[in-house]
């Protein structure tokens, strides 16, 4: 399976954009934690924008981002794919926590913004984007999936596929069941053909083998980060090899090659 990586972007404290990403990345200078900054999705009609939540926004943000330099029409005919392990856990503990009350009432836009797909509406909404969306959890194992699941989407009648990998904190009211992260957020359109805008080939295969992940040292459990090595190979210009969990048994080896 080969697709070509034609545009990356980065979103998470003190690596706010790509290029930024690049200089810690590449080693050029040291991680120094800074808050993200505000941000508003403009492109969403004025009442959708209001709806939106921290994650949607992480989600959003890094989309915009990774499509900067598309024109509209092109964003509109790209699949997408959103692959978040928690989703919104702010909102899934606004929900369980206002079920407890005597009488409960749970707001009807924090039921709509608790789907697993919420982001991915947002943008094909305020996009006009009326190609296949999907959202994907895949636990230990995100990445792996997430990748096979883009690559394998590409055909001739969809070339463009824009996948975004994002995760917060889960929320403090369950927190125990997750251990200490980061937010962080990467965006990646993958395309079936090469294209001028192409920075590196990826082709994946599958390993009947298992792959330990360790925690990363910056963003903890955060299992977006698991793409952390493939864009240090881009940051790089580098080829690399790189193998990722699929399962508890299998593996997705990822040849990726600077173009």
């Amino acid at each position: 399976m080969i697709a070509y990586i034609d545009s990356v972007s980065v979103q998470a404290p003190g690596m706010e954009g790509w290029e930024p990403a690049c200089s810690l990345l590449r080693g050029e200078q040291p991680y120094e934690f800074a808050p993200l900054s505000k941000y508003a999705p403009a492109f969403l009609p004025a009442n959708e924008r209001r709806r939106t939540t921290d994650t949607i926004k992480l989600a959003l943000r890094t989309a915009e981002a990774c499509t900067a330099g598309y024109a509209d029409e092109a964003i509109a005919a790209m699949l997408t794919l959103f692959a978040s392990v928690d989703g919104d856990t702010a909102i899934s503990a606004q929900m369980t926590t206002t079920i407890l009350d005597d009488e409960p009432m749970i707001s009807p836009i924090q039921f709509h913004n608790s789907v697993h797909n919420a982001p991915a509406g947002y943008w094909m909404i305020g996009k006009g984007n009326q190609q296949a969306a999907s959202a994907i959890s895949a636990g230990d194992f995100q990445i792996a999936n997430s990748l096979l699941e883009g690559v394998t989407q590409l055909d001739d009648c969809h070339p463009t596929l824009l996948l975004v990998g994002y995760d917060l904190p889960i929320d403090p009211v369950i927190e125990t069941f997750q251990p200490a992260m980061q937010p962080f957020a990467f965006g990646l359109v993958l395309s079936l053909q090469p294209s001028p805008r192409s920075l590196a080939k990826i082709s994946l295969s599958i390993t009947q083998q298992p792959t330990e992940q360790a925690s990363h040292p910056l963003l903890g459990d955060n299992r977006a980060a698991q793409v952390w090595p493939l864009l240090e190979s881009l940051a790089n210009h580098q080829n690399c090899v790189v193998r990722l969990p699929l399962s508890k048994t299998q593996s997705v080896q990822i040849h990726l090659e600077s173009l």
